[in-house]
């Protein structure tokens, strides 16, 4: 399964309210350091929701990582997805 069958099959599995498999696939995605937003947005959501700063922290920290140092550098939404990511992070330190 590629990283974009994961992301749709995640989004499957939590309308069906399966969200520990959701987790997984979006797990897989970004250890595989995934260029798109999708996962780490739906993981940190769901760990916030479940009260899990220290993993909504360890994905946005990697989000933050592949949109610094792997996502192409000329790509128009890598900036304002960044910058969004480095706040969402700021916010969830407040909360340890």
């Amino acid at each position: 399964m590629n990283n974009l069958d994961r992301n749709l099959k995640g989004i499957e599995f939590e309308k069906l309210g399966k969200v520990a498999e959701a987790i997984e696939l979006y797990e897989k995605n970004i250890e595989d350091n995934f260029e798109g937003n999708h996962p780490y947005d739906r993981l940190a959501i769901i760990y916030r929701k479940n009260k899990d700063i220290i993993n909504e922290i360890r994905v946005l920290e990697k989000a933050i990582y592949v949109f610094e140092d792997i996502v192409y550098i000329q790509r128009s939404d890598r900036l304002p997805k960044l910058g969004r990511f480095k706040i969402r992070l700021e916010q969830a330190k407040l909360l340890l």
